[in-house]
């Protein structure tokens, strides 16, 4: 029965997602950046969900979500708790300070995956996306997971309390927003841009311009790019290709799954290790 339960519950999450994304796919075609997208890409993408929800529903079952309470216990925490807000306006600017925080966790994150060469080796089949759409939101390797429970989850679990409910509310918005920063869709935020981060600031992040590279890292709000030093403002009318400066494109499932594990254990990691451990036996 609990299998039976399980397998439901799988199909049921891909089949929201897949309605979710048949809205915004919708949106995209009002003003698209890129009109004829390749529908293989978009069809890879969607089966690529399936792989990445399966693994996380498989890492959440060995228990990897119980780190949480693990780290909480033996640290202590949550050292702050919201208060509950009374009213709209308390609601409103408890969700922004959350989400304000957790961007800043994500940014540093995030910016680690692309200065730090092994993390980027994990992070790249992301960037690898030449048709930028909303199915590109999941188009991410599934050591996404842990990644993102050992940086952002944690850190924010010992620091807030947050009843059920908005915890339910402040993840129905991420998926939403990280959906929506990638929308292939030509829309600009004028005197927003500086303030909140759109699919316009989002782009330029994706692109494989020289002067885009490292570029625009939050996923809510542009401030920590612009306090930390890597904001490019998206000038007026920019809404540039995207990829990999190599052209890789890697739309394919077993490439995608093993991509990272293929490169750690290949020459440029595993290799040069046992090259300097040969060199250190023969100093010996």
């Amino acid at each position: 029965m609990e299998w039976n339960d399980a397998v439901f519950g799988f199909i049921k999450y891909v089949l929201k997602a897949f309605l979710i994304y048949g809205v915004f796919i919708l949106i995209e075609r009002l003003r698209p950046v890129e009109p004829n997208q390749p529908f293989r890409d978009i069809v890879f993408n969607l089966k690529w969900y399936v792989v990445y929800t399966l693994f996380a529903f498989l890492l959440n079952a060995i228990g990897i979500g119980a780190l949480v309470e693990i780290t909480r216990h033996w640290l202590g925490g949550p050292y702050l708790t919201l208060p509950e807000p009374s009213n709209w306006i308390e609601t409103i600017l408890g969700i922004v300070f959350y989400f304000l925080i957790v961007d800043f966790f994500y940014y540093w994150l995030h910016r680690f995956q692309h200065t730090n060469s092994f993390l980027w080796e994990q992070h790249k089949f992301h960037h690898s996306e030449v048709s930028l759409n909303v199915t590109s939101t999941r188009r991410v390797h599934w050591l996404e997971e842990p990644l993102i429970l050992a940086f952002i989850v944690i850190p924010m679990s010992l620091l807030f309390h947050i009843e059920p409910i908005a915890v339910g509310l402040l993840a129905f918005i991420e998926i939403i927003w990280l959906q929506f920063i990638h929308l292939n869709l030509r829309l600009e935020l004028g005197i927003f841009t500086p303030i909140i981060v759109g699919p316009q600031h989002h782009r330029i992040h994706h692109s494989f311009q020289p002067e885009h590279i490292d570029k625009n890292f939050a996923l809510f709000f542009p401030i920590w790019d612009i306090v930390f030093g890597s904001y490019h403002r998206a000038r007026k009318g920019e809404f540039p290709a995207t990829g990999l400066t190599t052209g890789e494109k890697y739309n394919n499932l077993w490439d995608a799954t093993i991509l990272p594990f293929r490169e750690w254990f290949g020459q440029r990691y595993l290799g040069v290790l046992k090259k300097k451990l040969a060199q250190k036996k023969l100093l010996r």
